[in-house]
Protein backbone atom coordinates (compact mmCIF):
# COMPACT_ATOMS: atom_id res chain seq x y z
CA UNK A 1 0.00 0.00 0.00
CA UNK A 2 1.08 3.53 -0.56
CA UNK A 3 1.13 6.33 2.02
CA UNK A 4 -2.22 7.80 0.96
CA UNK A 5 -4.00 4.45 1.16
CA UNK A 6 -2.48 3.82 4.58
CA UNK A 7 -3.63 7.26 5.76
CA UNK A 8 -7.18 6.65 4.53
CA UNK A 9 -7.25 3.23 6.21
CA UNK A 10 -6.07 4.81 9.47
CA UNK A 11 -8.76 7.49 9.11
CA UNK A 12 -11.45 4.85 8.67
CA UNK A 13 -10.17 3.01 11.75
CA UNK A 14 -10.24 6.21 13.84
CA UNK A 15 -13.73 7.09 12.61
CA UNK A 16 -14.96 3.59 13.41
CA UNK A 17 -13.58 3.84 16.93
CA UNK A 18 -15.18 7.27 17.34
CA UNK A 19 -18.57 5.88 16.34
CA UNK A 20 -18.28 2.90 18.68
CA UNK A 21 -17.17 5.10 21.59
CA UNK A 22 -19.95 7.64 20.96
CA UNK A 23 -22.58 4.95 20.67
CA UNK A 24 -21.38 3.12 23.80
CA UNK A 25 -21.23 6.31 25.85
CA UNK A 26 -24.64 7.42 24.63
CA UNK A 27 -26.24 4.03 25.26
CA UNK A 28 -24.73 3.88 28.74
CA UNK A 29 -26.02 7.33 29.68
CA UNK A 30 -29.46 6.51 28.30
CA UNK A 31 -29.63 3.13 30.06
CA UNK A 32 -28.51 4.53 33.41
CA UNK A 33 -30.83 7.50 32.99
CA UNK A 34 -33.75 5.16 32.31
CA UNK A 35 -33.00 3.09 35.41
CA UNK A 36 -32.73 6.22 37.55
CA UNK A 37 -35.98 7.53 36.07
CA UNK A 38 -37.78 4.28 36.81
CA UNK A 39 -36.52 4.31 40.41
CA UNK A 40 -36.93 8.06 41.02
CA UNK A 41 -39.40 9.48 38.42
CA UNK A 42 -38.86 13.17 39.20
CA UNK A 43 -35.10 13.02 39.65
CA UNK A 44 -33.04 15.78 37.97
CA UNK A 45 -30.20 13.24 37.64
CA UNK A 46 -32.38 11.07 35.39
CA UNK A 47 -33.21 14.00 33.15
CA UNK A 48 -29.55 15.01 32.99
CA UNK A 49 -28.44 11.48 32.05
CA UNK A 50 -31.16 11.06 29.42
CA UNK A 51 -30.43 14.46 27.89
CA UNK A 52 -26.69 13.80 27.92
CA UNK A 53 -27.19 10.48 26.16
CA UNK A 54 -29.19 12.13 23.41
CA UNK A 55 -26.70 15.00 23.00
CA UNK A 56 -23.80 12.55 22.77
CA UNK A 57 -25.72 10.54 20.18
CA UNK A 58 -26.32 13.67 18.08
CA UNK A 59 -22.75 14.94 18.52
CA UNK A 60 -21.11 11.73 17.28
CA UNK A 61 -21.72 12.35 13.54
CA UNK A 62 -20.68 15.99 14.00
CA UNK A 63 -17.38 14.86 15.54
CA UNK A 64 -16.90 12.44 12.65
CA UNK A 65 -17.15 15.29 10.19
CA UNK A 66 -14.72 17.43 12.21
CA UNK A 67 -12.17 14.61 12.38
CA UNK A 68 -12.58 14.05 8.63
CA UNK A 69 -11.92 17.72 7.88
CA UNK A 70 -8.73 17.68 9.95
CA UNK A 71 -7.49 14.51 8.27
CA UNK A 72 -8.30 15.71 4.74
CA UNK A 73 -6.46 18.98 5.41
CA UNK A 74 -3.50 16.95 6.65
CA UNK A 75 -3.63 14.85 3.46
CA UNK A 76 -4.00 17.96 1.30
CA UNK A 77 -7.16 16.62 -0.36
CA UNK A 78 -8.91 19.95 -0.92
CA UNK A 79 -11.89 18.54 -2.80
CA UNK A 80 -12.83 16.43 0.21
CA UNK A 81 -12.04 19.28 2.61
CA UNK A 82 -14.53 21.47 0.73
CA UNK A 83 -17.14 18.73 0.51
CA UNK A 84 -16.81 17.88 4.20
CA UNK A 85 -17.03 21.55 5.22
CA UNK A 86 -20.31 21.79 3.27
CA UNK A 87 -21.59 18.72 5.16
CA UNK A 88 -20.49 20.32 8.46
CA UNK A 89 -22.38 23.51 7.65
CA UNK A 90 -25.50 21.55 6.72
CA UNK A 91 -25.34 19.49 9.92
CA UNK A 92 -24.77 22.59 12.02
CA UNK A 93 -27.64 24.52 10.46
CA UNK A 94 -29.95 21.55 10.91
CA UNK A 95 -28.99 21.08 14.56
CA UNK A 96 -29.30 24.80 15.34
CA UNK A 97 -32.70 24.89 13.67
CA UNK A 98 -33.85 21.82 15.60
CA UNK A 99 -32.68 23.22 18.94
CA UNK A 100 -34.16 26.70 18.40
CA UNK A 101 -37.41 25.35 17.00
CA UNK A 102 -37.97 23.25 20.09
CA UNK A 103 -37.99 26.25 22.45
Amino acid sequence: MNGRTDSLAALETRLGRLFVAGLALSASALAIGLVVYLLLPNSPAALLLLTSGLVILMATPLLRVLVSIIEYVRLGDWFFVTTTVVVLVELSVTMIYAFTRGE
